[in-house]
């Protein structure tokens, strides 16, 4: 027999196709196959699942052992650079963070609250917010003399991770001296404990790394600022005044022009008043004194009406 002989046919090759082709069919089309290939998909996706937990746990466990300056680091790499974390890591995060930046109010009795952004202490309660530009604000609630009244929580200091800048928003800071002056809700002393737990804050915050920009609720520089306030220079404003600084030899008061005088205080502190048609524009001096504008106005009651209503 010839080898062209052993050689299969055309035909025969045709049929083995065929029946090879068939056979896969079978295969796709057997249940016991369409349930292994379920599950094999099924595991594939469970490990999937189970590495993004282990990746997840891993950045927690990290978390947990940072230190501030690694804290910083991933601020800045899932809040503002927005990479991908799960929602407990970034709310993990964030309340370590914030905990380090409260540390000095341990010794006010600082505990965390049920919610999870809120802390208490003796004076006040504070939480933390982010803001739109990826900022986050410390937002404190003052303790009220009197249960009758209620106060809200002010927004009080930005914070900047990116730049390591803290910023005191002032007109909060006038707003806590209208709510003591004028609306009564906070006592003398409460203003005075409040205004050192706050730059107990701000020196921690130095000692961080962050600049603290100038502002009025900082006690470590000496008063030099100017200060717009939208109401007028009344006759019972000035006379008032006038009788209170009369009624101390620690005090005087003086007209330098028409609508602008001088109020000496002691230890040769000083407010010049410039009356305007319709606002007053003050410059208060401390004479090289370091004292927040909490500080000066608290022991000056008699001024406030040139700056509150």
């Amino acid at each position: 027999m010839s080898e062209a002989d052993n050689k299969p046919s055309i035909e025969e090759n045709d049929r083995t196709e065929e029946t090879s082709e068939l056979a896969e069919d079978k295969l796709i089309n057997d249940p016991y196959y369409l349930q292994k290939e379920q599950d094999h998909s099924e595991i594939v996706q469970w490990i999937d699942s189970v590495e993004e937990q282990l990746q997840d746990l891993r950045l927690r466990k990290s978390l947990l052992e940072a230190n501030f300056d690694e804290l910083i680091v991933c601020y800045r790499r899932y809040i503002s650079d927005e990479e991908e974390i799960s929602m407990v890591a970034k709310t993990n995060m964030l309340e370590y963070f914030t905990y380090e930046l409260l540390k000095p109010l341990i010794n006010v009795g600082l505990k965390p609250l049920d919610s999870y952004n809120s802390w208490s202490t003796k004076r006040f309660l504070v939480s933390y917010q982010l803001e739109e530009d990826r900022t986050y604000t410390l937002n404190f609630k003052m303790n009220v003399v009197d249960e009758r009244f209620d106060s809200d929580f002010m927004s009080l200091i930005t914070i900047n991770p990116v730049e390591m800048t803290v910023a005191v928003k002032e007109e909060q800071v006038v707003e806590l001296i209208g709510l003591w002056y004028a609306e009564k809700i906070f006592s003398r002393s409460q203003i005075s404990m409040i205004n050192y737990d706050l730059n107990q804050l701000l020196l921690h915050f130095k000692e961080l790394g962050f600049e603290v920009k100038e502002s009025l609720l900082d006690n470590t520089r000496a008063l030099a600022v100017e200060l717009e306030s939208d109401l007028p220079v009344t006759t019972k404003i000035l006379d008032d005044i006038f009788i209170t600084t009369m009624e101390s030899e620690d005090y005087d008061f003086t007209k330098i022009a028409e609508n602008k005088f001088d109020v000496l205080l002691n230890q040769d502190q000083h407010v010049l008043i410039q009356g305007k048609k319709a606002s007053t524009h003050l410059f208060i001096d401390s004479n090289n004194r370091r004292r927040s504008i909490l500080d000066f106005f608290t022991h000056y009651p008699f001024l406030v009406p040139l700056l509150i209503r």
